[in-house]
């Protein structure tokens, strides 16, 4: 939490100086609530830390076989889910990876400053309101992620005691800190998305899509109560969105997030993840990565996300693959790179409905949103079995919020049947020649699903607990 620290000390590096008064000649604040705003809308939307990583560690993306190992070593940790994945086989540290933790820290610590002075600030009652608002989203979004990638998947038994991340509610600064349990950090992020509903509710505001709305706070609420499994309450912060808000068809032709597109609640994260998924040519070789065909073929003819979501490329002998269409800005976006929409909506509550054993009522959610996804619906053959629907509403989830946010690791962590996941790393020399194939298993049952504490975390702070993982070890193959 280095940068937690000092951020303080940082503050007017983290906004425009447009918005900030001079009040001394060492020392700029915001006085304004025009000031806040932007100051946390300048913080959180632009570079939102996902962890960019994220996709290689799970079943929906595979390895280019074809290419070069020099082209995939730099995510191979990640993808081979490695005890330490900021250090290579060779010894070297990788700083690209997991940074996320000093990050969202960093945004904490913004809604922070924002949540304890903007009552102070010069403005409007409405403006204070929405504003604080925000910063309690902003908090809880940025510790949900982080109790998800470094905490202990929840577990209701355990929670009490299994190892979550540091909370911190204040602008002061600790040397050492430690890390608080799982249902601490749950009991947190749903005080603060209670607040921000309060207090957005009685802004009576109206922002634009970047910022959170009633809707996008019940939205996350639904999801925090879905890792929880209290399903009756997953359903109740479900329905506050559907209630007001619509499903839209897709096209495969036009961006589904849009502004002028009432499905999307809120956008935010201006900064493309684009790596190696991402390549504007048509060769396989330009490509290190690159969509699991079993995903891909989970889509069938009428399903409109097959083209929406993935672009083909062929090989050099004319073999069909896939790259997502989700990194490259004007094809699935043309806002940002995160978003809240409706669809989760109905698939939280299907969810729900299935693992309480009201399966029609799932199968109708899954039915509404296949409405707005497929040309054609009346070939879909649904689960006639009911032990059947629950993998079919967590395939749908799959497939409908494949390469966004941090969806599929996270919903592959809270499974309760995880499956096994195997990844192949192909040994190419520069010249071409092929070593061998390395190949490494994930268990349903892998410590590794939780982040190791990053290595300057620890080294900044001595005290705090790293989580346990395995060393990886391939089986090798001619």
């Amino acid at each position: 939490m280095k940068r937690f620290m000092y951020i303080l000390l940082l503050l007017p590096l983290l906004g425009c100086s447009d918005f900030l008064d001079e009040v001394s000649q060492d020392k700029l604040v915001p006085e304004k609530t025009d000031h806040f705003a932007a100051l946390l809308l300048n913080e959180f939307n632009f570079d939102y830390p996902i962890f960019r990583d994220i996709d290689y560690m799970t079943d929906n993306i595979v390895e280019d076989s074809k290419a070069l190992t020099s082209d995939k070593f730099a995510n191979k940790t990640t993808y081979t889910w490695q005890q330490e994945i900021e250090i290579d086989e060779d010894g070297n540290e990788i700083t690209s990876i997991n940074r996320s933790w000093g990050r969202m820290y960093e945004d904490i610590a913004i809604a922070n400053y924002v949540i304890e002075l903007i009552d102070e600030a010069i403005g409007a009652p409405e403006d204070i309101s929405y504003i604080k608002g925000e910063a309690y989203f902003v908090r809880a979004l940025s510790y949900f992620n982080l109790l998800n990638l470094y905490g202990q998947p929840y577990n209701e038994t355990s929670s009490g005691v299994d190892l979550g991340v540091p909370l911190r509610k204040d602008i002061g600064v600790e040397a050492t800190y430690n890390r608080d349990t799982v249902e601490a950090g749950y009991t947190s992020i749903e005080e603060d998305l209670l607040l921000a509903i309060d207090l957005i509710t009685n802004s009576g505001s109206e922002k634009s899509i970047w910022h959170p709305s009633v809707a996008t706070c019940n939205l996350l609420m639904s999801r925090v109560k879905l890792y929880q499994k209290k399903w009756d309450e997953v359903i109740r912060y479900a329905n506050e969105v559907i209630n007001v808000k619509s499903l839209s068809k897709l096209s495969a032709n036009s961006p589904l997030i849009s502004e002028s597109n009432s499905e999307v609640l809120y956008s935010y994260y201006g900064t493309s993840p684009l790596f190696r998924l991402y390549s504007s040519g048509t060769n396989l070789r330009s490509l290190s990565y690159f969509v699991n065909t079993e995903l891909v073929n989970l889509y069938d003819d009428a399903d409109i996300r097959k083209d929406a979501f993935f672009l083909p490329v062929s090989d050099i002998s004319g073999n069909i693959t896939y790259r997502t269409k989700k990194y490259e800005l004007g094809l699935f976006s043309e806002l940002g790179f995160a978003n809240f929409r409706v669809a989760e909506a109905y698939l939280n509550r299907a969810e729900a409905y299935a693992q309480k054993g009201e399966y029609n009522n799932a199968l109708n959610d899954v039915k509404t949103l296949h409405a707005y996804r497929y040309s054609n619906v009346s070939n879909i053959v649904y689960p006639s079995d009911d032990s059947e629907i629950l993998g079919y509403v967590l395939n749908e989830r799959r497939k409908e919020f494949c390469f966004e946010d941090h969806h599929r690791w996270f919903d592959l962590r809270r499974m309760e049947n995880r499956p096994e996941i195997e990844h192949r790393f192909t040994l190419i020399e520069d010249d071409g020649s092929k070593l061998g194939t390395e190949i490494y298993t994930l268990l349903s049952n892998d410590i590794n699903y939780t982040l190791p504490i990053p290595l300057d975390e620890r080294e900044n702070n001595p005290l705090i607990y790293n989580n346990e993982r395995y060393v990886k070890i391939p089986v090798l193959e001619d």
